[in-house]
């Protein structure tokens, strides 16, 4: 159902530009402007550029990819195969649509037991988007910001005892036993941990060169996403616009060896991966923060994960300046999947587990 919902939509848009060309094209004729007609041509797809093609964003995956795969399937991000499904469709010679453009908002990893599942998973959906000529965005979330800081808490001890046990089993003699009990697997499962996500490792960089924020889309698309939000004080001390001075200096503070626990804006408690201000705030306070934000940034939103939803299901505030799209759709919270998306036609919407899409605003 999932192909033949984004196989409609495809022909459907594709049908939509060419009624419009040929509309236009008509119209100049009779006025016979030949002009005319090439600026009406010109006008027709300077707007279809503009629209950005589709944007899509989904919450916090916290060591579950399944959930994850199902979340971007009800997107039609992906077929049922977990395979890209513009990269699928277009390797058929079909028609695929506007370019998708999809965030993750942070915390792929803790809590579940495939973390490092996940974060594989999702580097593999990379690659498989640019080549479509799409994009996948996975933001830093305070949990990849704790992997970074050997805040092994949340991680789950299942994971680890496996990684343990899959680590002693390439330096003992299987033939003989390793005569070891849970607590050694634990124990070796944590010391793979930090080696695999240490400086100058393949998963390490990864983490570390995720961005804090994004801003993606236009027009009635314009977001700015982060995982737990965006307050006028972490732009205080600088005037650049924009993000990118954010996430240059997030990097600065993470590619270390190990992360500490500073009192930086970006890092403490009150920064863009901690923060509960937006999504659990003072309405007035929330209000008049996400308005200051989004005025600055030029964007209509924030959208942000962090905090799972009271319902379960994506929720807005502040009329609609703030959208929250943790819905614990991982198994270790019991909820279910659900993607934001946005076009320039339809807005943002939510689209639930079965399929049903709302609009987020009016």
């Amino acid at each position: 159902r999932t192909r033949a919902r984004r196989r409609d939509w495809a022909m459907a848009q594709s049908l939509s530009r060419r009624v419009a060309r040929a509309l236009v094209a008509l119209a100049a004729l009779a006025a016979c402007d030949y002009g005319t007609m090439t600026s009406w041509v010109r006008a027709v797809r300077a707007s279809e550029d503009a629209r950005g093609g589709v944007l899509v964003a989904i919450g916090d995956v916290h060591g579950d990819p399944d959930a994850a795969r199902r979340a971007l399937m009800l997107a039609g991000v992906v077929d049922d195969d977990g395979a890209w499904w513009r990269g699928v469709r277009g390797g058929e010679g079909g028609d695929v649509g506007a370019p998708m453009t999809v965030v993750q908002t942070g915390d792929l990893v803790d809590r579940g037991d495939g973390s490092v599942a996940a974060v594989d998973m999702f580097e593999r959906l990379k690659i498989h988007a640019r080549d479509a000529g799409d994009e996948l965005v996975c933001l830093i979330g305070n949990h990849e910001l704790m992997v970074l800081q050997h805040d092994l808490r949340f991680v789950s001890r299942e994971e680890l005892a496996a990684l343990g046990r899959e680590s002693l089993a390439t330096t003992t003699d299987e033939s003989s036993g390793t005569g070891l009990g849970l607590r050694a697997y634990y124990y070796a499962g944590v010391l793979s941990w930090k080696k695999m996500f240490a400086r100058g490792e393949e998963r390490g960089e990864v983490l570390r060169n995720k961005p804090v924020a994004v801003i993606r889309g236009r027009g009635r698309c314009a977001t700015a996403f982060a995982h737990a939000g965006l307050l006028p004080t972490h732009f205080a001390d600088h005037d650049a616009p924009g993000v990118d001075d954010l996430n240059a200096r997030m990097r600065e503070l993470i590619d270390v060896d190990v992360v500490g626990h500073s009192t930086d804006a970006l890092i403490g408690n009150d920064g863009p991966v901690w923060t509960r201000e937006l999504s659990q705030g003072a309405e007035a306070v929330a209000c008049a923060y996400a308005e200051n934000v989004t005025q600055r940034l030029g964007v209509r939103r924030i959208v942000v994960g962090h905090t799972v939803t009271k319902s379960g299901q994506i929720e807005t505030r502040c009329n609609g300046l703030i959208h929250m799209i943790d819905v614990g759709m991982s198994v270790m919270y019991g909820g279910t999947p659900s993607a934001w998306m946005c076009d320039e036609d339809e807005g943002p919407v939510a689209i639930s587990s079965t399929g049903a899409r709302t609009p987020l605003e009016s």
